[in-house]
């Protein structure tokens, strides 16, 4: 019966944790994208994406939080009633509940326009070399969009070009900055000055461009309502919680956290292969997206149901006590 206790108390432990942590690096990421315009530019910028980090970092806060606690389960097993009840439970609490809170608190990202609009000097450092796609530009000095002492340097085989333009004017689009300097026009993508310093590494780069994904389906579903968006929260709660047997499927204890960490990954990455890759074709020969929309999220809770089912039937709950 300490399990009553235990569970929730560890589970909130580790989801508080880590919802601290992402919202941390989630705000420094923020603040280092708009630090080239400045220290009140950049808490402008926190402030006004503060809401929507909350909202994005939330779903990894609860599954990777699911997946300590799961981890801890296998290592030190209690009651496998109250192992199953409490982290699926407090797994679809914290997250659909969770959602629906943080949402109250104000509109959902596109709903109002950007309060903090970026300037040339969120793209562009004056005084320094900016590397802009085969081109290297300098330029002495930024006010408001015009540019002073531009140096273009043209890279690409054997023939380089040195450019000077005494001045030069800049815009921002949605999609692009356009630098116009006495006929010649340099168009680069927007890209923050210090982007560089947070860009994930190339092995996570998948990783964190499924989470992406999944905060984009989870705002869909929510926004299609909210018996859709529980049904969301459900599947990735189950597949995530079924995965838990590959911590104790063998007596070897670091293949199997191998596996659970390949499958909870693998879980992520079906999810988003199903609704841009399976769905978008299935919607081509079929012309009825009502009955593609959930197919991922249904995907998911098959799955995961087939495993916990295995997981019931045929896993032991105590293998590392046996091991």
């Amino acid at each position: 019966m300490k399990d009553i206790l235990r569970l929730p108390v560890l589970f909130l432990f580790f989801f508080v944790l880590l919802f601290l942590f992402f919202f941390g690096l989630s705000l420094l990421a923020q603040w280092g994208s708009a630090y080239s315009e400045g220290r009140e530019i950049a808490l402008q910028v926190i402030e006004a994406r503060m809401l929507q980090s909350l909202l994005n970092v939330l779903p990894a806060a609860v599954l990777v939080s699911l997946a300590f606690l799961l981890a801890r389960t296998a290592i030190k097993p209690g009651s496998r009633f109250l192992s199953l009840i409490i982290p699926l439970g407090g797994a679809f609490v914290l997250l659909a509940f969770g959602y629906q809170i943080l949402v109250g608190l104000g509109p959902l990202e596109g709903a109002q326009p950007s309060v903090v609009d970026p300037t040339p000097r969120r793209y562009l450092a004056p005084g320094v070399f900016n590397a802009v796609e085969s081109k290297v530009l300098y330029f002495e000095d930024l006010e408001e969009r015009r540019l002073s002492s531009v140096v273009v340097v043209e890279r690409g085989g054997s023939d380089q070009k040195l450019l000077y333009f005494p001045q030069g004017q800049v815009a921002v689009g949605d999609d692009s900055v356009i630098l116009r300097m006495a006929g010649y026009t340099l168009e680069v993508d927007p890209e923050p000055v210090f982007a560089g310093m947070f860009a994930e590494d190339p092995v996570l780069r998948r990783f964190f461009t499924d989470l992406d994904f999944l905060n984009r389906e989870l705002r869909r579903m929510f926004q299609l309502s909210l018996p859709a968006f529980y049904f969301a929260v459900l599947a990735l709660v189950i597949s995530f919680y079924a995965s838990g047997m590959f911590f104790r499927l063998t007596r070897w204890h670091l293949l199997n956290a191998a596996l659970a960490l390949l499958a909870l990954r693998g879980f992520l990455a079906l999810f988003r292969f199903m609704k841009e890759g399976v769905v978008f074709e299935l919607d081509k020969v079929l012309r009825n997206p009502q009955v593609l929309q959930f197919l991922p999220e249904l995907v998911l809770l098959i799955l995961g149901g087939l495993l916990l089912i295995l997981d019931i039937l045929f896993v032991p709950f105590n293998r590392w006590e046996e091991g």
